[in-house]
């Protein structure tokens, strides 16, 4: 029979399939077993692993596990994970955590104590799962050792950077109080002027400062400085310029000759290259004169009821640069009405959202808006509106200072005229007999607790009381519109008492005696009578309408005595 393929033929074809298949058989078979062990060598490589089962007995383990443990394969695979390595005990609640909530866990760090010692951060993942559990879970241990060294480090480090952020702070907090210490406490209380102060530190500290005096009687001086630079070192330097503003301002002493002495203070003080802007100005109480000089300082203004301003430009260099700074005084006459403005430059030297500046002549254009109220309000409004930085991409103090002249012959308030100079004390209104009265005894429980004794407390009490008895009757009279007010000073040595009326007044020194036989049946007259028998000394100012008396105690107590030591 002929076939069409000869069968001789067939079967070599196939002979030549079958060599064909058994050749790709064998290169296949060569590049897994190759690849198996290109994995197997990276696998060996990399972090030490082991797979472990959920009895975990080990069925796994890479060359670098191996190494890590200290055994050879024969000695690991089989045996129990707690038994070859116990030092991972701590890990082995995560190993079977994984398994049984079949979820990758991890990281814990270990300390692996070999040579050397390490710290492995350990991480475990569930390869077969069933429907409630991992059959197998594979743990990967990684060197961090300079990593946990570095972590370390950086927490000891943060915490030393906080505890010293923490003093840093603190010399912060106690700069920021003594440099509140160098501005005034409070203003003078002076009768027909009215201050208004802001002041704002860039930061807890700054460089500003402003001061207002009593020189004497009858002149004020004002102050204002800008020193450069920020933060702590503009904080000292303004230490020392007020120091210097201070040994140097007195009631003789011209504001020119002020800024010449503190030029040469500051040239030996200041630090190279720092300097002060300053404005001084004298306020003479009874005339309204005006007598300034400015260092180099932004230019004060005096805003005029009418709505008129005038610049106070006098000449004169910086504080601390050169040894002649040229200073030259002006004088301005004000008039009831006036309002001085003096401030710094940083409320007209910020930007604002689209960094713009406000600038010197918008400034005063807002603050014009602002005569006859607050001025509180619109400094406030232009915080928010220029907020922005200045030079060298910081923030700059803020400054300012005004006076309301509301009166042709402003000064300190008549009732403190027999008052030490420097004292200052609560001035308390009153419309009644009743109100008085509580008044007095706030006064006698004062002087208990500064230690007097009880009997002196009432002569005190009696004496006070009856002038403000006369106060209200003989001074005020039926008057609907009067007020009378009060004061007092208590001392362990002395006391202070004084009245003050809006009535006409009277002649205190031509009074009735009330020991007269005509005058012995009369319900009144014999306060001041009474009062001039109390006290160590009485005094009648002001055409009558001011009454003081001093009282000394009899017999100062132990408390007393102690207290005048100490003080």
């Amino acid at each position: 029979m002929n076939f069409p393929f000869p069968f001789h033929l067939a079967g070599f074809g196939i002979g030549v399939a079958g060599c064909l298949l058994s050749g790709i058989a064998w290169v296949v078979g060569k590049r897994v077993k190759q690849s198996k062990k290109h994995l197997e060598a990276v696998f060996d490589h990399v972090d030490p692993m082991v797979v472990a089962d959920g009895n975990l007995r080990i069925l796994r383990v890479n060359r670098a596990f191996s190494d890590l443990v200290g055994r050879s394969y024969s000695e690991i695979v089989g045996k129990g994970l707690p038994e070859v390595a116990p030092l991972l005990s701590s890990a082995h609640s995560l190993f079977q955590a994984c398994l049984v909530e079949r979820r990758p866990l991890g990281p814990m760090e270990i300390v692996w104590d070999g040579n050397p010692v390490q710290t492995l951060e350990v991480h475990v993942f569930p390869l077969q799962t069933t429907k409630d559990t991992a059959e197998e879970a594979v743990m990967r241990l990684r060197d961090v050792t300079d990593l946990s060294s570095a972590r370390k480090q950086l927490i000891d480090r943060n915490e030393a950077l906080g505890r010293l952020t923490d003093a840093l702070q603190g010399e912060l907090e106690m700069a920021r109080e003594i440099q509140q210490g160098l501005l005034p406490r409070e203003l003078p209380q002076l009768e027909g002027l009215s201050f208004n102060v802001r002041y704002l530190p860039s930061r807890p500290v700054g460089g500003d400062l402003y001061d207002v005096v009593e020189l004497d009687e009858t002149h004020l001086g004002l102050f204002v400085a800008d020193v450069s630079g920020h933060g702590l070192p503009a904080a000292f330097e303004a230490a020392l310029v007020r120091m210097s503003f201070l040994n140097h301002a007195s009631p003789t002493a011209s504001p020119a000759s002020v800024f010449e002495g503190m030029n040469r203070d500051l040239r030996r003080s200041l630090a190279l290259g720092h300097y002060v802007t300053a404005f001084y100005g004298v306020l003479d109480l009874e005339t309204l004169e005006f007598c300034y000089c400015r260092a180099s300082h932004p230019r004060p203004v005096v805003f005029h009821q009418d709505g008129t301003r005038k610049s106070l430009a006098s000449k004169g260099l910086f504080l601390g640069i050169v040894e002649n700074g040229a200073y030259r005084e002006e004088t301005e006459t004000l008039r009831v009405g006036d309002r001085i403005c003096l401030f710094t430059d940083g409320y007209y030297e910020a930007a604002g959202a689209d960094g713009r500046r406000l600038g010197y002549e918008g400034f005063l254009g807002r603050l014009a808006a602002s005569i006859g109220s607050d001025p509180v309000p619109v400094l406030v409004d232009l915080e928010e509106e220029y907020p922005g930085l200045v030079d060298d991409d910081r923030e700059d103090d803020k400054t300012f200072l005004c006076i309301d002249i509301e009166s042709s012959c402003p000064g300190r308030p008549a009732i403190f005229h027999r008052f030490p100079r420097a004292s200052l004390f609560p001035i308390h209104p009153f419309d009644s007999s009743q109100s008085a009265w509580d008044l007095v005894e706030k006064m006698m429980e004062e002087m208990i607790q500064m230690g007097w004794n009880p009997r002196d407390a009432r002569r005190a009490q009696l004496a006070a009381s009856e002038l403000c008895v006369n106060a209200l009757v003989h001074g005020l009279g039926e008057r609907q519109d009067g007020t009378a007010r009060c004061t007092w000073m208590v001392r362990a040595n002395e006391l202070l008492f004084a009245v003050q009326d809006e009535g006409p007044g009277f002649d205190h020194e031509n009074l009735p005696d009330p020991r007269d036989p005509l005058r012995l049946v009369l319900d009144h007259g014999r306060g001041v009578f009474l009062v001039r028998r109390i006290a160590s000394e009485l005094w009648y100012d002001f055409r009558g309408t001011t009454a003081t008396f001093l009282l000394r105690p009899t017999v100062p107590t132990d408390h007393a005595l102690q207290l005048l030591v100490r003080n």
